[in-house]
């Protein structure tokens, strides 16, 4: 199977969905090696796989998805932003036709059970309060032996320190943090791998988590 390449949409092409989109983060120097790292050891993970129903659950900007876009028959992407037309012209430059936008939100999608046969959740989990309440939907859209992709930083002191120097609240942010999401990823599914940036650091000291799991 041919390994899929990342691809990185150029700045001009990039949309800020909402205030809370960190996109542009992505072209910053420092922060782009971070935010960019998230999506390669995501992609790592799904190398393995071509999905037929790809659901990408809080795809904002559509950063990842012409991505995505090669690795499965068709993807279905949610979010409950309404900036879907700035979405498909990325997608329109990409020349991607396989993928659909659906606004609306991660706790009552409007999914038949079993639907997709795989998942990914980048930097979308912690922020959601209580977002443990979103897991009956996923699960509930996964059909048995489907994989999820679920992506999320790390809260400790380096990372809550970036967030106020950019002048964010991390608690305000991102109410769920990296611990209370591992937790109910563990009870839910079965993590079958986890990657951590920097590698060499255990998981409460890096500064982002990708885990693999299998519904």
């Amino acid at each position: 199977m041919k390994p899929v390449k990342l691809i990185i949409p150029p700045r001009w092409l990039m949309t800020q969905t909402n205030w809370g989109d960190p996109v542009m983060y992505h072209y910053y120097p420092g922060t782009g090696i971070v935010y960019r790292k998230r999506l390669k050891n995501t992609l790592k993970l799904m190398q393995s796989y071509r999905f037929d129903n790809l659901l990408e659950i809080g795809y904002g900007s559509g950063i990842f998805l012409p991505t995505l876009s090669k690795m499965a028959r068709k993807v279905t992407a949610l979010d409950i932003h309404k900036e879907t037309a700035a979405v498909r012209r990325t997608l329109d430059w990409y020349q991607v036709s396989n993928v659909e936008l659906v606004s609306d939100d991660i706790m009552k999608m409007p999914f038949q059970d079993q639907t997709f046969d795989g998942c990914v959740i980048v930097s979308t989990l912690e922020d959601i309060k209580d977002s443990a309440r979103a897991v009956g939907e996923i699960k509930r859209v996964l059909k048995p032996g489907a994989q999820l992709f679920v992506s999320f930083p790390v809260e400790n002191s380096a990372t809550s320190a970036f967030f106020r120097l950019v002048g964010e609240d991390p608690h305000e942010i991102h109410p769920s943090d990296h611990r209370y999401i591992l937790d109910f990823l563990g009870k839910n599914f079965t993590i079958e791998r986890v990657l951590k940036y920097p590698s060499f650091l255990p998981v409460d000291l890096s500064l982002y988590v990708s885990v693999q799991c299998r519904n």
